[in-house]
């Protein structure tokens, strides 16, 4: 069983998704003018609340990976604004959702789950340094398309770590920008366990992963999401390889200090989704 939650990336960043497909997104000319955002400055207590959905897909050619098919409220809050760093704390509620095994066994999340994490991000750029996530859950077991009555406590935790950190957000933002993003590399340490941890199920180190260099375009646009309609700074960028597309969309607003709405799709080179996560903002106590 081979754990993969590629970039969770940060995705959490500042973060985390309802669907893109229920957004309204709107590009159009705007009526206020381009303007040139920098890096927020964030305190103490600040917080954003996003729906996410994060869904993952065995790679081609393998038959040991963990389907993942989640969804749920993201709770982000500055629990340490001193130095050089912030760091976020991250709790989620009403995460839902399916795990699939290899074969016809998986699990059903129930509603009786805790998800925590930590990240540490670069104040000057708000880059990402390191998350530190950990799922605990009561699962039911299934076997193909059937819950079974089997309850079982499933605890999931998975360390990101990046060199170097990770910029999603190009500081300073402003409308027709483009550039590209820098090759990073990423180390996730993981550890799978039942019962409490007295069952352990899979653990190792992956060293090998990597986001790649990519050109990226920013471009100011009106988006709608569940916490309202922003004018936001979009940086999106395009990957094509054969019959792969990859493409990620970074909606940031100064007007929350943060991502109000996200969107990252990653393909397994025959052009199906590996990897997808999505957020949008619901509700935020950030004061410019």
């Amino acid at each position: 069983m081979k754990t993969k939650l590629i970039g969770l990336l940060v995705c959490m960043l500042l973060i985390a998704t309802t669907l893109v497909s229920a957004t309204s997104l709107k590009k159009e000319n705007m009526n206020t003018t381009s303007y040139i955002v920098d890096v927020p400055t964030w305190e103490t207590g600040d917080s954003w609340i996003y729906n996410t959905h994060i869904y993952t897909a065995a790679s081609p050619n393998v038959t040991d990976e963990l389907v993942i098919d989640g969804r749920g409220e993201l709770l982000l809050e500055v629990s340490d604004d001193t130095g050089e760093y912030y760091t976020l704390q991250g709790t989620m509620k009403s995460l839902v959702g399916t795990i699939e095994a290899p074969g016809a066994i998986g699990f059903h999340l129930t509603r009786f789950n805790s998800y925590e994490s930590t990240i540490k991000i670069q104040k000057s750029n708000l880059s990402v340094i390191d998350h530190d996530s950990t799922l605990k859950a009561i699962v039911l077991l299934t076997l193909g398309p059937i819950p079974l009555p089997i309850p079982l406590q499933m605890q999931y935790r998975l360390i990101t770590t990046f060199g170097p950190m990770w910029n999603l957000l190009p500081f300073p933002l402003t409308d027709g920008q483009t550039g590209e993003y820098d090759n990073i590399t990423l180390q996730q340490e993981y550890d799978v366990t039942m019962f409490w941890g007295l069952i352990p199920v899979d653990n190792g180190i992956n060293s090998e992963g990597w986001i790649g260099a990519a050109p990226y375009n920013c471009t100011l646009e009106s988006v709608t999401v569940p916490a309202g309609t922003y004018d936001a700074y979009n940086v999106s960028c395009d990957l094509y390889f054969g019959l792969g597309h990859d493409w990620y969309l970074t909606y940031y607003s100064d007007e929350v200090g943060n991502i109000v709405k996200c969107a990252y799709n990653i393909d397994a080179l025959t052009g199906n989704t590996y990897y997808l996560y999505e957020m949008e903002l619901l509700s935020t106590t950030y004061i410019p």
